[in-house]
Parts: structure tokens; C-alpha cells; sequence
């Protein structure tokens, strides 16, 4: 039917995918869907067939959108597409949506998984959503591609499947022509093509198709074709028709398969090689080894003329029982006196196939058999399962691990990564009303506490009849039994974890279990040199670890699989072995800490990665030492800790472990230990602009500890820098020479050389530019003759924003530069935040707002993510300024008022301040010029208005026409009040503060 037939509204319908999208009605009745976004929702929500979030749909059709407008948007579709006429109404529960309908798609994957392979290649009769393509949406195309492949995959195995019938010759060349069609690079489809010609006479045509399939090899890819391929040319030139490939391998019941596309790829390619006999998939138990070799077995038995075997060999436990189980699988009867291997060889011999050994790991110091049989049969091919490797020469290893997990910032999307796939596919069997996007949450965190291994993922949505997702993974984040329970439905050797884990366990010697219970305590993987240091084990130990898949190594790191440590731990007990293996993994990353103290406060970028590498262990170490009450290694780690977390930026996470080191006795009972904790937590409140709470708890820390050097220079830079904050600069001035008393160069060179750029920061303060200058220049060249990183860095941006005051616009950018390079280079994450923040205000006066906006996104980005409100107010205050260079009053008034509540929150005046200043910028921009003057001449007064901000007050007052003979006085408005009105009034345009401000009300 043509365009623009109506359905009736309750008419059953049915969805055409493949090829050009339609829907279609009672009486075949068919309306071709539109390429537009109601379209887009349906075909994606009826491709689905099971509940979609509405924020996944959102990113997904409106990538380019923020959130807010792209759920509205999502919103006017579901609208519109109830007003269309072809339109069937769609399910909504929470915030998903499901479309529950019948599709052509639906009905190609019946029957496929019942075998019906004349029906599912009849159904699929063109690529899926013809004409849907999105070029402008990388996220539409990526899914779009990724659902065309996976279907295609399918129709492709299945038409070689069907190939290897007894079909009408006719049906066979048209087919094999078929696939052609879709791959002419397709070797297997040729060689069906090529076997069917000549089995309906057409050997000619055949040897035709071999040499045009060469040439498109020559010239696509530079190859030659396969010596398989180039033998049945030349057996259909010698003998006319060869015989079509015997048995194929039975498609195992693998509707549940999920994932693994990447290893499927990569053993195709593997077999694909001349010089590849044996791929060894290798992992864990529980981890899907066996199914994948059963899917890449479906997948290339009709490569190979005399198909596929698949040997399960779990029960099989002596060298000698192996070639009797392979004959079975053959249906090969063993007779006579000759060796069981030599029949099974003399039979491979002359064939080509694939055999598949799964389960191999107990009879692993046999696998010379293997090679033995693949060197008498040269065109057998074979993929072995194990948990251990091989070791022989033939072997090419693909390791598998958990399944890819989602990350908590993908709750949206959580049906994107294969182990929620998995998860939810599993749960569904037993909770058939489960909705994952109302529960993505949970099961992000599922996937990640059994690190995506599938069998865990199995048993654990088996407790979705029982409980919720979030159940289920509050148990697991305490070491529930929930997996180590034994499931009878399940097959013995998979019945539970344990089960799993037992049998690699009796597969270890003694040193190598020793070894793996120790290497538990470590978190977040670890380098050899540390696995040595706390197991000593030796490295062929921890080799043989990794050749039984219970160690992986990814990059320059070692890792277990966090259900592997889990268990291993459990070997461990409670008592001596548990308490040595706890000790020597914390006194080894106590060490490490301790070594690195200097570097790290300096921020030496090698230094700092170590702790980011080794943070969960150093975090580990510092609790351990807290629950054992021992000040000795606690007070070794304090300042590598807090300078990490201080140039990392992350001042709120820093501040609670130390805070858990406060809870330790010896933190009460060692004065000194209490006094060194305190001083540490009192700067990162600093940092996270808690002003009252740093400077109380940097007093209590100098009152515990009042002759310790350390502590006391601690505090008292503490002090100075939230009186500087706070406005109260000749106290801050005090402060920091206090401190530099205490830190000579002579004694600490590192603390005069920071002294002096702090200082330098007050003078500026007070008007004294020439001195703060000198200081600043002082304290460079103390921080490049020191190597310190950070501080040069930090000088930098100081002297950049002090030029940048002056004037000397070139001479600040030079500056800033500088800084945003090193502390890129060395990851000074919240120095580089300053630095940008430094760079926005630089780019804005320069008329560059483009770059601005870029310099503030990332500024704000940095400091949002470590709390710190004061850098953050700074920002919004700049992007006041650009919404007003860009005539937008509207979201200059929303800025600034987020600004000021910040500044309040944190009680900094010069920021306050800062945003009346502004406040009266907009006025000034919005013609009320006596209103911006009064602003401006109040601000100029007032006792807290720096000495920098008064002189930039002085020159935009300049910049004002003169004033009005009659201008009215200020009111008797104050800084808190003006402030506050500022901010309440943003949403009405400032009326009532402008009628005021002007003398009229």
C-alpha cells in the first residue's frame, strides 16, 4: 500500500525491520515509517522488546542535547507519536518505556534458536532499518552498526548451516551466491558456492568464481587464498564435484549467549592463520569458557569440509582415557591392538575439521598428546578450554576475564555493557517483571562486586525470586554467601563460587597457594615487585599463578579477580597467617609512602602516580594500622597522604581518611600522633573552605603538640591562609612571618621557599606590589633550585594573576603558561584548577570568549569535583562577566547569584565583594548608570574591599558618565544585606534593590 493508510486504534500490528522499516496491520495493510524521531523511538523500543530507560533514550536520540532539554524533547515525541495514525500505543512504568509488539526481527530469532534455517533466511530480506542511518548521531550509528552486524552474523551462520543440507542444487548456488553478495570476501561462503556449482555440473563456473575471488583478495587486502580453498579448486578441476562437508557441528542452546565479541573475533582470526593450530581459551573457572568455544565452534564448523567436534572431557582424569573420549565424540569404535592414540590419528589424518577440548585444565601435563595428534593431522584444527595453560609450542593463548561492567555514571545505560546484559537476561528467567532501569543502581554495583564474571552474574540474578536488586548487592558488598551457596539446578562442577574455586584450588602446590592467600590483601591490583616483597614468593611461583588463570597481568600490573581474592582470603583464616599476610602488605606500602614523602609533597609526577597506582593498598595499610593501633606507622604516611590528596584535588576524600586515623586510640594516648593528624585535617578543611573548622582544629592540633616544629608550621600556614581568606590580612601577614621564623632556609628550605610566595599574596593584598613581587620572584627561584614542581607551578600563577593586575597582560599569560604545563605534566590537579580559573579572567579581558568558556568549563569541572566552593564562586563570577559580554542578562543574574551564595556559604568577603562589583557592571550595561556609580562608590569604601579590588573599582568608576547633581544618597544598606538582595532578587531583574538603590522607594 502506498504512504498514508490508516491503522485503527486498536488494529494488532506488526513490525518489518529488515529492509526499508513498515508496520503493518490486519489484511497486510502496510505503511512505510518515516525516517524522523517517533520512528527512531519505535523501532529502537520494538528492537529492545523489553523495558528501556527513559534517560537511555534520551542521550541516545538527543546526544547533542543537555539532559534537561533532551528528556524534554523525548517527551514531545511520546506526544506526537500518539497523534499519528499508524502509531501503536506503547507501555510506560516508572522511567522506562516498553513496545511489546511482533516483528519480523522477532520471529528471524525463533527460528534461529529452533533450527527452522529455510525460515530464518527467507525472513531477513534486507539490512535491518534501511534508510535509518544518522550520520549526525554517533550514538544512533554506533548501535545501528552494531545491530546490523550481530544480525547479519547470524543470518550468515545460519545460511552456511543450511548449506551443509542435502538442498536442490539450485536453492544451494542461489544461497552461496547470496552470501556473496552480502562478503564477496567471504571464504567460506565461496567455498559452499564453489562445492554447489560443481554438485549441479557447473565446474567450470566454479574454478571461475575461485579466480575472480582471488583477484578481489590480491587486490583488497594484498593476500592469496587459503591453501584449504586452492585444494578444492583443484579438486573440482581433477574430479568434477567434490563431496559436500560432512557433519557440522550442532548449535548449542546459546539463546542466553551474551557478550564476547571481541575474543570470538580474535579466536576466527587466530584459526584463520596459516600458522595457527591450537587457541587455548584460558580463565578462571566460571568465567564462560565452554560457551564460547561452543559459539566459535557453530560459528566456523562450516570453514571446515569435515565440520566440528565438540569433547567435553570434565570427567576425563588420566592421560590414557583422552583418545577413548575423542573417538566416542567421533562415533570412531577403537579396536584391535594398536595404540587408542594412533586409531584416533590414523583416522584425523586425511581430515579437515575443527575439534574442540573442553575442560582440558586436569589432564594439562598431558598436552603433548595434543600436539602429537595435530602434527599427524595436518588440516585439523583445534580450540582447547582450560584454567591452566598449556606450555607447548603450538598453543596461541586467548585469555578471557569477567564480562565488561558499567560504571556508576553509566545507570543510564547500564543494558549497553555486557554484564548487566547478562545479569538482567539471567534475573528475567525467574523475575520476569524486573525493569533495570529502576533498579540500574544496584545492578552496576552487582557487576562490579563480582567483577563481571558470568557464573556469578548467574547465580546471583537467580536471587531476584527472593530479593531486590539492591538486596543483592548490599549482601555481596558484606561477603554474603549468596554465590557460595550450591545451586542443584545448576550443573556439579558450576553448582556454586566455592565448588568453582575448589577445583582450581587442587590444582595448586603449596607455595602457590601460600602465595595466592597472601596476594588477597592486595587491592586494586599490585606491581611483581610488591607481590615478592609481601608473599615471598618467587617469580615462577607467581608465573604459575598466571598460567592457571588465578593471576592476570594487564600492562605493567597484576591482578586478581575480585572473587578470586575473596576466597583465597577465606583460605587465610582468621589467626597467625591471616595477621602476618595483613602486616607485611601494610609495612610494605608504609615504606613505599615513606620514601616518597618528599617527591610527593613536592609534586613530583612519578611520585604521585605511584600513590594513585597504589592508593586502595595505601589506604588499606593506613587502616590496618588504625585497627591495630599503631602509631609508629600511621604517623610514617600522614604527609604523603595528605600532600596526595591536596595536589589531587580530592580535599573531601583525603579529610575522611584521616579523620578514621583520629578514631584510633593511640590518636588520643600519642599527643604528638593526635597533633600531626589534626594539623593534616586542619588544611584540607582549608581547602574545602570550612574556615571555622580549620581554625579550630589547627589550634587544638598546636595545644596537643606545642614544640613540634612540624605540626606548629602546619598550623600556623593553616591560620594565615583562612584569615587571608577571610579578609583579615594584617593577622594573616602575622601569621605567615610566625611561620617563617620557624622554617629557615637553613633548616627547611621547602617551607621558606612556599613562606615567601604566601607572603607575597598578602602584600598584593595590601597594595604593596613592588614587595609582593620581589617575594614572589624570591620563592621561584627557591622552588626551581629545589626541584619542587608544585610550587614552582603555584609561584607561577601568582606571578601571572599579580602582572595581570598591573596591566602586564603579556608577562601574566608568559606566567600562566608556564604553570598550566607543569601542572599538566605532573598531574597538580587542584593547582591547574587555580591556573584556568586565572586563565578565564586573562582570555575574557582579552576578547577571546570562546577560549574563556573553555578555560572556565574545565576550572569548574576541577573544582566542583574536590569542593572547593571558593574557586568555584571565582568562576561563576567570570561567567557573569562573559553572559554579559554576550548580552545575556538573564544568565548573568543567574551566575551571579550562585556566585554570591557561595561566597556567603564560605564566608569570603573579598568574593562577596567581587560580585558586587559585578552586580553593578550588569546595572551599568543595563543603563541604569547611577544605581552602577552608587554600587561601585560603596564597594570602593568599604573596610573589607582589598587593595587590587580598589583600584579596579576606582577605573570602572572613571569609566562611568559623571554623575547626576541630584544623585541620592546611599541607603542604609550593608554588605550582608546588599549581598543577600542581590542574590533573592536575581529571578525578578533587581527591581525592588534598583528602586531603592535609585532613591525612589
Amino acid at each position: 500500500m502506498p504512504n498514508g493508510g490508516m491503522l485503527g486504534p486498536f488494529m494488532s500490528v506488526r513490525l518489518e525491520l529488515f529492509g526499508a522499516p513498515s508496520i503493518v496491520g490486519d489484511g497486510a495493510l502496510s505503511i512505510a515509517l518515516p525516517f524522523e524521531r517517533r520512528s527512531q523511538l519505535l523501532v529502537l523500543l520494538a528492537l529492545r522488546r523489553s523495558w528501556v530507560g527513559r534517560a537511555e533514550l534520551a542521550s541516545l536520540l538527543w546526544p547533542e542535547q543537555e539532559a534537561k532539554l533532551a528528556y524534554t524533547n523525548l517527551r514531545k515525541t511520546l506526544f506526537r507519536l500518539q497523534s499519528a495514525a499508524w502509531a501503536p500505543p506503547l507501555d510506560a512504568r516508572g522511567g522506562a518505556l516498553r513496545f511489546e509488539v511482533a516483528t519480523d526481527v522477532a520471529d528471524f530469532e525463533a527460528a534461529l534458536r529452533e533450527r527452522r534455517l529455510a525460515d530464518a533466511i527467507a525472513l531477513r530480506r534486507g539490512e535491518l532499518l534501511r534508510g535509518f542511518e544518522d550520520d549526525g548521531n554517533a550514538g544512533w550509528s554506533s548501535w545501528l552498526a552494531f545491530e546490523r552486524d550481530r544480525l547479519r552474523a547470524a543470518w550468515r551462520g545460519a545460511a552456511l548451516d543450511h548449506l551443509a543440507d542435502d538442498l536442490e542444487p539450485a536453492v544451494g548456488v542461489g544461497l552461496s551466491a547470496r552470501l556473496l553478495e552480502e562478503d564477496p570476501l567471504d571464504e567460506a561462503a565461496l567455498r559452499a558456492h564453489m562445492s554447489w556449482l560443481a554438485r549441479s555440473g557447473q565446474g567450470a563456473q566454479a574454478r571461475q568464481a575461485y579466480r575472480a575471488f582471488a583477484v578481489r583478495l590480491a587486490d583488497d587486502l594484498g593476500v592469496a587464498p587459503s591453501a584449504e580453498l586452492s585444494a578444492l579448486h583443484d579438486a573440482i578441476a581433477e574430479q568434477g564435484a567434490p563431496r559436500i562437508a560432512t557433519p557440522r557441528a550442532e548449535c548449542p542452546d546459546d539463546a542466553g549467549f551474551v557478550g564476547r565479541a571481541a575474543e570470538l573475533r580474535a579466536i576466527v582470526d587466530l584459526l584463520a592463520k596459516g600458522e595457527c593450530r591450537l587457541v587455548s581459551l584460558l580463565g578462571p573457572g566460571g568465567v564462560g569458557k565452554t560457551r564460547l568455544a561452543q559459539r566459535a565452534m557453530h560459528e566456523l564448523a562450516a570453514s571446515f569440509a569435515d565440520g566440528a567436534v565438540f569433547v567435553p572431557l570434565d570427567d576425563v582424569a588420566t592421560a590414557g582415557e583422552l583418545p577413548g573420549r575423542v573417538a566416542r565424540e567421533f562415533g570412531l569404535k577403537l579396536a584391535g591392538s594398536t595404540a587408542p592414540i594412533e586409531q584416533v590419528t590414523a583416522f584425523l589424518r586425511e581430515r579437515e575439521m575443527l575439534l574442540v577440548l573442553d575442560n582440558f585444565e586436569q589432564l594439562a601435563a598431558h598436552a603433548p598428546l595434543v600436539e602429537t595428534l595435530l602434527a599427524a593431522a595436518p588440516r585439523v584444527r583445534a580450540i582447547v578450554t582450560t584454567r591452566v595453560r598449556l606450555g607447548i609450542a603450538a598453543e596461541w593463548l586467548v585469555p578471557l576475564d569477567g564480562l565488561p561492567c558499567p560504571e556508576a555514571e553509566d545507570r543510564d545505560r547500564v543494558e549497553s555493557f555486557d554484564a548487566a546484559r547478562l545479569f538482567v537476561q539471567a534475573a528475567r528467567r525467574v523475575e520476569p517483571a524486573l525493569v533495570p532501569q529502576l533498579e540500574a543502581d544496584a545492578i552496576v554495583d552487582i557487576c562490579r562486586a563480582v567483577g563481571g564474571l558470568p557464573l556469578a552474574l548467574e547465580i546471583a540474578a537467580a536471587w531476584t525470586r527472593v530479593l531486590s536488586c539492591e538486596a543483592i548487592a548490599a549482601e555481596l558488598s558484606k561477603g554474603s554467601e549468596l554465590l557460595h551457596a550450591v545451586d542443584p539446578a545448576r550443573p556439579p562442577r558450576h553448582a556454586g563460587i566455592d565448588v568453582v574455586f575448589d577445583q582450581s584450588w587442587h590444582l595448586l602446590g603449596e607455595r602457590e597457594r601460600e602465595a595466592l592467600a597472601r596476594l588477597s590483601m592486595f587491592r586494586g591490583g599490585f606491581a611483581a615487585e610488591a607481590a615478592r616483597a609481601v608473599t615471598g614468593a618467587s617469580l615462577p611461583v607467581l608465573a604459575a599463578l598466571a598460567d592457571k588463570s588465578l593471576l592476570r597481568k594487564e600492562g605493567s600490573r597484576m591482578h586478581l579477580h575480585p572473587l578470586v581474592a575473596q576466597l583465597a582470603a577465606r583460605r587465610l583464616g582468621e589467626g597467625e597467617a591471616r595477621y602476618a599476610a595483613e602486616r607485611a602488605h601494610a609495612l610494605y606500602h608504609h615504606r613505599e609512602m615513606a620514601e616518597r614523602r618528599r617527591a610527593v609533597e613536592d609534586g613530583d609526577r612519578d611520585a604521585l602516580s605511584w600513590i594513585e597506582r597504589e592508593l586502595e593498598n595505601c589506604r588499606a595499610a593506613f587502616r590496618w594500622s588504625i585497627a591495630q593501633d599503631d602509631a609508629q606507622t600511621l604517623a610514617r604516611s600522614i604527609r604523603t597522604l595528605l600532600f596526595f590528596y591536596d595536589h589531587r584535588g580530592r580535599f573531601e576524600e583525603g579529610l575522611a581518611l584521616l579523620q578514621e586515623g583520629l578514631q584510633a586510640p593511640c590518636a588520643s594516648s600519642d599527643g604528638l600522633l593526635g597533633a600531626r593528624l589534626l594539623a593534616a585535617t586542619a588544611h584540607l578543611a582549608y581547602r574545602l573552605d570550612r574556615y571555622a573548622d580549620a581554625e579550630a582544629t589547627a589550634e587544638r592540633a598546636q595545644a596537643l603538640a606545642p614544640r613540634d616544629r612540624d605540626t606548629r608550621l602546619q598550623c600556623l600556614k593553616v591560620l594565615a591562609a583562612c584569615a587571608l581568606r577571610r579578609g583579615r590580612h594584617a593577622e594573616a601577614k602575622r601569621f605567615y612571618r610566625k611561620a617563617l621564623a620557624q622554617a629557615p632556609a637553613s633548616l627547611d628550605p621547602h617551607g621558606e621557599a612556599a613562606l615567601l610566595d604566601n607572603l607575597a599574596l598578602v602584600e598584593k593584598e595590601l597594595g604593596r606590589y613592588e614587595e609582593s613581587i620581589r617575594l614572589s620572584h624570591a620563592s621561584l627561584a627557591a622552588h626551581r633550585r629545589l626541584g619542587d614542581a608544585a610550587g614552582v607551578a603555584l609561584c607561577l600563577n601568582n606571578l601571572g594573576a599579580m602582572y595581570f593586575d598591573l596591566g602586564q597582560h603579556e608577562a601574566a599569560s608568559a606566567h600562566m603558561r608556564e604553570a598550566l604545563a607543569l601542572s599538566e605534566r605532573h598531574g597538580l590537579v587542584s593547582t591547574r584548577g587555580l591556573i584556568l580559573a586565572n586563565l578565564t579572567e586573562h582570555a575574557i579581558a582579552a576578547g577571546d570568549l570562546a577560549t574563556a568558556a573553555t578555560y572556565a568549563e574545565r576550572a569548574l569541572e576541577i573544582a566542583r569535583s574536590g569542593g572547593n566552593r571558593a574557586v568555584e564562586s571565582w568562576l561563576l563570577l567570570q561567567l557573569t562577566r562573559l553572559a554579559l559580554r554576550s548580552a545575556d542578562a538573564a544568565a548573568a543574574r543567574d551566575h551571579l547569584a550562585s556566585s554570591l551564595g557561595l561566597a556567603v556559604a564560605v564566608g569570603a568577603p573579598a568574593f562577596q565583594m567581587a560580585g558586587v562589583t559585578i552586580f553593578a557592571e550588569i546595572m551599568a550595561a543595563e543603563g541604569e548608570i547611577d544605581v552602577a556609580r552608587a554600587v561601585l562608590a560603596f564597594a570602593a569604601a568599604h573596610p573589607s574591599t582589598s587593595a587590587p579590588q580598589r583600584a579596579e573599582i576606582g577605573a570602572r568608576l572613571a569609566s562611568l558618565p559623571a554623575a547626576d547633581a541630584g544623585a541620592p544618597p546611599w541607603p542604609s544598606i550593608e554588605l550582608p544585606e546588599l549581598v543577600d538582595r542581590i542574590v533573592v532578587e536575581s529571578g525578578i531583574g533587581h527591581r525592588p534593590l534598583i528602586a531603592v538603590l535609585r532613591g525612589t522607594r
